[in-house]
């Protein structure tokens, strides 16, 4: 369904009762990605997978946009949608998203689940090869970020062994808006360090990694688990970055056990001593 947030109109697949999960999509992909969580997930909970602006059926920005300002949308998507709290799940530049949300607005959130992303912000060759990537979508379109991202999200395994999963994951990525994927590389390549933030997340936080990700390596996510109180930390095996989808049965069901646990702590919180 598509909504009106901030000025633009905003589409989020929403399905599912229960408490809410927001799950936030990688680059250059959609809420598609999520397409495997959302049909475990949205059993027993109510599951919102939002396109960021510029990405998937959301209006492409006219002009610049931050890290800040995807994350005030989903803030008044949460205000359009009657949402006050929620667990809150972020892959990649989702997971940028999702640590601007705890610096913005950490008491709308629950529990934290950061997937294959990383709080450290970009260095100077990271910047210019984002700056390149906008130059090459102006040139050649949404195919440049396919090329350009294709191997580095999934092992040479499973391009070999899953056709159907790529044949997918082409189609969505070759469907992104090119100037939606602009402002995205843009705002990646200037956003700030997140570093700082991590010792102040007090809530519960699954951090998941794949084991073969150069993306975001299992000893870089473990050493952000390491900084964030009580946060639990796996590696998904035979997995690279794109882990919600070359691994969903791994991944949700330590999202699941997750979630469970969680509910069970906030249920003893709760109840009459």
């Amino acid at each position: 369904m598509k909504k009106h947030v901030n000025g633009n109109e905003y589409f989020v697949q929403d399905q599912g009762q229960g408490a809410p999960v927001i799950l936030l999509h990688g680059f250059p992909l959609d809420h598609r990605m999520w397409h495997s969580q959302m049909e475990t997930l949205s059993a027993q909970y109510r599951v919102l997978t939002p396109d960021f602006r510029g990405m998937g059926q959301s209006d492409v920005p006219v002009t610049p946009m931050s890290l800040t300002q995807y994350a005030q949308d989903i803030l008044a998507l949460m205000d359009e949608l009657r949402i006050e709290k929620a667990t809150l799940g972020g892959f990649s530049m989702g997971g940028y998203v999702a640590m601007a949300l705890m610096r913005l607005a950490p008491e709308r959130f629950s529990a934290l689940i950061l997937a294959n992303t990383r709080p450290e912000p970009d260095g100077q060759e990271g910047r210019k090869n984002r700056m390149n990537m906008a130059v090459s979508l102006y040139e050649k379109g949404a195919a440049a970020a396919r090329d350009a991202m294709m191997p580095k999200l999934v092992t040479t395994a499973t391009i070999q062994e899953q056709p159907q999963l790529i044949d997918n994951l082409k189609m969505i990525m070759d469907s992104m808006p090119p100037e939606g994927l602009v402002h995205a590389s843009i705002a990646m390549a200037f956003r700030a360090d997140s570093v700082d933030l991590l010792p102040t997340i007090s809530v519960p936080t699954l951090v998941i990694a794949g084991e073969q990700d150069a993306i975001a390596p299992p000893d870089v996510m473990k050493s952000m688990a390491d900084q964030i109180p009580g946060a639990k930390f796996h590696v998904i095996p035979s997995a690279s970055h794109l882990t919600p989808m070359e691994k969903p049965e791994a991944f949700n069901e330590l999202v699941l056990a997750f979630l469970k646990e969680v509910s069970l702590k906030s249920m003893d919180y709760h109840s009459p001593s």
